[in-house]
């Protein structure tokens, strides 16, 4: 949260696994304030706003990557980073 206030999101990427209202804030930001992140990673679990969490991300124009449903964690955020870092490294390894 401290890094929401201080304005440190533009560019950057926000993975959230666990908790609906920080994603729902993160959208917020975009709206309101302009925030520009370089991608969300949005993924939060539970049956209290989860999937509608996940659907406010949907209608941003910021890149995304989300789940569907109730289902996801930080097991799962920490998974979809490990793949990103993956294809980024087989990236730089085929283009040198």
């Amino acid at each position: 949260q401290k890094a929401m206030r201080l304005g440190k999101l533009d560019g950057s990427v926000v993975a959230i696994g666990n908790a609906p209202t920080a994603l729902i804030e993160i959208v917020r930001l975009i709206k309101e304030e302009g925030v520009k992140p370089a991608l969300i990673i949005g993924v939060p679990v539970g049956f209290v706003k989860a999937v509608e969490s996940k659907e406010q991300v949907l209608s941003q124009d910021v890149p995304y990557i989300v789940s569907q449903g109730r289902k996801g964690g930080s097991t799962i955020v920490v998974s979809i980073i490990h793949a990103l870092l993956l294809l980024s490294r087989k990236k730089k390894e085929t283009c040198s």
